[in-house]
């Protein structure tokens, strides 16, 4: 064995696990196998290295209750309530649009994703979370598209633009960073800078059972698995990540998680990080109401005695944890979405105080299968971090003085697509419930704001057997407040399984009734691409203007899986508007399979008289 790999053979020894791993070996495995163990000493080092690492794991394995604080007392916290547009909300808002230049953004990536059993259809292979087509994009895709809405309100209001530096944690984990960039390149980086992009790799940590034994698929192989979001901070300060944004004028980060695709709904987003920059905050959480049936976690307001001094933490804890914390009844609390917000260089001086924060076991029952191709079931756990529980740092001696939270309506904040369906099995996470809670989302925004007649809302149970009672998807740059978007799509209606899909953001529309399907889809929504294919905001977009138009076609066929939008369309009436054009219709009814193509730098004005259309195309000045 090589010199210098012989420390950490050594460890491997002490910590009982050499014997097993290097069991008739193949010699070439030897080098990959302490390179990965070398860097993940690295990065433990905090802890002690790969034998501090298997220490706690035995700890927690052993003694659950370990890190139970008895004098502990958890209560609700106090709420800023955004679910309702009173004027404190409204300020928010806009403080939200404000802070667009000094916000930074952080999505971590890297997790397994076992749940989802996500494969391609060509090699067979797993594929990372990033890779699933929800709503017929890559979530990636979704969660960029809302960042795109959020600069271009900002750039509405200010006339600038601004580009928000991204950070993405990715891992080894199914060649997820090499799925991550190839979607951003595949997506042309989102119509922005290749330079607007940071990624940072999640280190894989040995799964164990329920001995504390490393599980292995064979000798000199042991299956390794992401250990938490946890690591996301310490990663971004020790990647030179936190002085990236700092050299950009950034102050504050959003941190969202790429499995919910309903986040960016509305206002909440907006008015989460700006009541968190207008108060210069150093740590928030975006909460809702709970779910009991869901596995997820509660932020909860921690008050502890301190000789005669009490000392107030909001936090986190998950559900796994309930047990230890004696919490039995979660309704008294609200759910922890994974909705983040942080001020850059509190986080940055925390980790020297918790570099792993919120570190946990959470066994369950897996399956996996060795190199010889044996399957098997077993209790399967890894030592996991939370990215939440960094907030453990910020003490306070008088609740929330620089720690926040909001309570908005769960439906416009959290629905996860965690796990796929299984017949027989339960709905909650799945894309299928995503994409129902997606499009309920949809409905409330077309009655209470746009003022239009729909279809009995279905049931999920009836949802599932006949698909969508009716479908509407829109470019968040339509809105992506509620507000704005009911000013552009006014008094209508949509028939039973119809589908709007409007692919703009300059809109007027009034009195649009759909029976079948109807799309607009515009080549340039938010503005132009420069020769580098970098989008720059202007008015060079396209839009549209209806006027008591009537869509009457044979509509979708909902047979397929509709969640991933790739049914097939039996009929559809579409307007495709290249560059900057301009579609024009009044008192129209478009009847059949019908497609409009409006040219760059041209206006289509669409009339009907006796029965037959009657086109006028003129040059946009």
């Amino acid at each position: 064995m090589d010199l210098k790999w012989r420390s950490l053979y050594q460890t491997l020894v002490d910590i009982g696990q050499a014997e097993r791993l290097f069991a008739e070996g193949d010699p070439r495995d030897i080098e990959p196998l302490f390179l990965r163990l070398e860097g993940l000493d690295r990065f433990y080092k905090e802890m002690g290295g790969i034998r501090g690492y298997q220490e706690t794991v035995l700890r927690l394995l052993r003694e659950p209750q370990s890190s139970w604080d008895p004098s502990a007392t958890y209560s609700s916290p106090p709420f800023f309530h955004i679910e309702k547009r009173v004027p404190a909300v409204v300020e928010a808002i806009q403080w939200g649009i404000d802070a667009v230049p000094e916000m930074a953004e952080m999505i971590p990536l890297g997790g397994a994703a076992d749940r989802l059993h996500l494969v391609d259809e060509k090699t067979g292979m797993e594929l990372p979370a990033a890779r699933l087509p929800f709503a017929g994009r890559p979530l990636l895709e979704t969660l960029m598209r809302d960042l795109e809405a959020r600069e271009f309100l900002h750039y509405q209001k200010t006339g600038r633009q601004v580009t928000t530096p991204v950070a993405i944690m990715t891992s080894e984990e199914k060649r997820n960073h090499e799925h991550v960039l190839a979607i951003c390149e595949e997506a042309h980086w989102f119509g922005r800078s290749p330079e607007a992009f940071r990624f940072f790799q999640q280190p894989l940590v040995p799964t164990v059972d329920e001995k504390g034994d490393w599980i292995l698929l064979g000798p000199l192989k042991p299956l390794f698995k992401p250990g938490g979001h946890g690591a996301i901070w310490k990663l971004a300060r020790d990647a030179g990540i936190f002085r990236w944004f700092e050299e950009l004028g950034r102050k504050k980060t959003l941190v969202r998680q790429i499995n919910n695709p309903i986040a960016g709904l509305d206002s909440g987003l907006l008015a989460f990080t700006g009541y968190g920059w207008r108060r210069d905050m150093r740590f928030g959480f975006a909460s809702c109401p709970c779910l009991s049936s869901a596995a997820e976690g509660i932020n909860v307001l921690v008050s502890r005695k301190r000789g005669s001094q009490e000392e107030f933490v909001l936090t986190n804890i998950e559900y796994c944890d309930f047990a230890k914390c004696h919490i039995t009844d979660t309704s008294r609390f609200s759910s922890n979405t994974n909705i983040l917000f942080a001020d850059l260089k509190a986080v940055s001086d925390a980790v020297a105080k918790i570099p792993f924060p919120g570190l946990l076991i959470n066994a369950k029952k897996a399956t996996y299968t060795t190199l010889a191709g044996e399957k098997k079931e077993l209790l399967m756990a890894r030592l996991e971090s939370t990215m939440q529980n960094i907030a453990d740092v910020f003490v306070e001696k008088k609740p929330l003085e620089t720690t926040f939270i909001t309570y908005n309506d769960r439906l416009k904040t959290i629905s996860t697509a965690k796990r796929a369906y299984v017949p027989g099995g339960t709905r909650l996470e799945t894309p299928e419930k995503c994409f129902y809670d997606l499009l309920s989302a949809a409905r409330e925004l077309l009655e209470q704001q746009c003022h239009f007649s729909l279809p009995p809302h279905f049931t999920l149970e009836e949802y599932w057997e006949r698909g969508p009672d009716c479908l509407f998807l829109y470019h968040p740059a339509l809105g992506p407040l509620y507000s704005l978007i009911g000013q552009k799509l006014q008094r209508g209606k949509l028939g039973l399984h119809s589908e709007l899909i409007l692919e703009i953001a300059a809109l007027s529309a009034k009195g649009l009734e759909v029976e079948g399907s109807f799309q607009i889809l515009a080549d340039q929504i938010t503005g132009h691409l420069d020769p580098n294919g970098v989008r720059q905001f202007s008015d060079r977009v396209g839009s549209c203007i209806l006027e008591n138009v009537r869509v009457v076609n044979q509509g979708v066929d909902w047979k397929a899986p509709f969640w991933k939008m790739g049914m097939k369309r039996k009929e559809s009436s579409q307007v495709i508007l290249r560059g900057k054009s301009r579609f024009i219709a009044r008192n129209v009814t478009l009847l059949g399979n019908l497609q409009f193509v409006v040219e760059d730098g041209t206006e289509l004005t669409l009339s009907e008289r006796n029965g037959k259309y009657e086109r006028v195309v003129t040059t946009l000045s």
